[in-house]
């Protein structure tokens, strides 16, 4: 009998066993490789930096097994672009930079991305290189010594990163000294990129078992089957700044707020306008901490709202309007760097933008112009040439109904009782009147009608 329990306690705990080996099994099965997909459009700015590092972070959490960097960029700023780069090459997820959709370009920083990264791809008729550095708002003049040592400093930047990776430094280096651009089939035939694919999916199915380089040059083999798909996405933080750090974004808010001002000064009281101008004037400050803003466009702008504030109390026969126009369209066109890319600002842009300005400024110069032409119709200016009637014989003193009221009254010439009067003048409370020649068109009210008002 004790063997027989023996043998079914056994007999339990090998099924037990065999049960919690099939169940690590199933779990084996399921388990699926993490690819953390993060996009970057547009300028590489501060904004898409720290979204950059910050889909990172949450990669590593999730213990992805691969970090995919989808780009497609004209290039932006060399501190934001350095940044990435540090925090790509010291990544402890590997990262793949993928220059996609079919179009798509990584010029400029987004060709220090691409080199920096454990795997660089492109999808065909893609683009990168082009990385040679400007200074913001400066001439760019050759030989000037702070360009040299920008260019200096990215180019033995790019060689590290490109010999990290196994890839031709020299040859790299070429697209800071020299501008050199690739396409897709010449970067994959030259080195500089490991893969040509035409889509996520293939690039995954690539990656596969593939073995890439790390930075401090370990290797390490990728197994992405069965793999699981994550796209970050942008909190609504980043989403502002993305919206915000735009040329063209950033000058129209400043017009607004210039605008708002504008009208507040003109018509004071109203509030909104002001509101409004003072809320746009911060924002366009915010945004202004992290774009290269020309602070002499921001002068010349402010000089023009100046000039078409004195328009209305100058007479200038225009010439205000003309000055001011000049050096908004001026201020605008240079308030961001030329040449800086993705920082240009576009040209219809500026049309649009300075068309709207000049048509609010323009209409409110009407009204406010017209509002000081109009005749005064209140005071003692607003009585004069108002016509009434004599209520008693101005002989030369008596009294007057004008305007719903009875005024005392001066003729320099007699006027008997229910006579039409004009007012000459005001002295105190005493009107100066002299009649009228033709009562039907006088206007003068019957002071013993209804329509009368204290």
């Amino acid at each position: 009998m004790s063997r027989t329990i023996q043998g079914l306690v056994l007999l339990i705990a090998a099924l037990v066993l065999a049960g919690a080996g099939w169940t690590s099994a199933a779990e084996g099965d399921d388990r699926r490789a993490l690819v953390f997909v993060h996009r970057l459009d547009g300028v590489i700015h501060p904004a898409s930096s720290a979204a950059f590092s910050r889909a990172l972070q949450m990669a590593g959490e999730q213990h992805a097994a691969l970090f995919l960097l989808e780009v497609d960029t004209p290039g932006g700023l060399v501190s934001s672009a350095t940044k990435m780069v540090q925090e790509i090459l010291a990544s402890q997820v590997p990262i793949c930079v993928y220059v996609t959709p079919s179009g798509a370009h990584a010029a400029s920083a987004g060709f220090f991305l691409l080199q920096a990264a454990d795997i660089a791809a492109m999808a065909p008729v893609t683009t990168t290189g082009a990385a040679h550095p400007i200074t913001a708002g400066g001439e760019n003049k050759e030989g000037d010594i702070l360009l040299k040592k920008v260019a200096e400093d990215l180019s033995a930047l790019i060689r590290s990163a490109a010999r990290a990776r196994g890839r031709p430094a020299e040859l790299a280096e070429k697209a800071v000294t020299e501008a050199k651009s690739w396409s897709a089939e010449e970067a994959l035939e030259a080195g500089l990129i490991d893969l040509l694919v035409p889509d996520r999916k293939a690039l995954i199915a690539a990656l596969d078992g593939r073995e890439i380089r790390r930075a401090d040059a370990s290797t390490q083999t990728l197994h992405l089957d069965p793999v699981e798909v994550v796209e970050h996405r942008l909190n609504w933080k980043e989403e502002f700044k993305n919206v915000l750090l735009r040329p063209e974004i950033m000058a129209l808010i400043l017009s607004i707020a210039m605008l708002g001002i504008y009208v507040e000064l003109t018509h004071p009281g109203l509030i909104l306008p002001g509101a409004v101008g003072v809320l746009g004037l911060l924002v366009f400050l915010y945004g202004s901490q992290m774009l290269p803003v020309n602070y002499f466009a921001v002068a010349l702008i402010a000089v023009a709202g100046v000039m078409f504030l004195l328009e209305v109390k100058v007479v200038s026969y225009g010439l205000l309007s003309l000055g001011g126009t000049a050096c908004l369209a001026l201020g605008l066109w240079l308030l961001f760097p030329r040449g800086v890319a993705g920082l240009e600002f576009p040209l219809l842009s500026l049309v649009l933008i300075l068309g709207f300005l000049l048509i609010c400024i323009g209409g409110v110069m009407y009204f406010v112009i017209a509002a000081q032409r109009a005749p005064v119709d209140t005071g003692r200016e607003g009585m004069l040439g108002l016509v009434g009637e004599t209520t008693t014989p101005l002989e030369p003193r008596g009294t007057v109904w004008v305007h719903g009221e009875y005024w005392s009254a001066h003729s320099d010439q007699p006027v008997p009782a229910r006579r039409p009067v004009r007012v000459v003048a005001v002295e105190g409370l005493t009107l100066h009147v002299e009649p009228v020649s033709d009562p039907v068109s006088s206007g003068a009210q019957d002071p013993g009608s209804n329509d009368v008002s204290a």
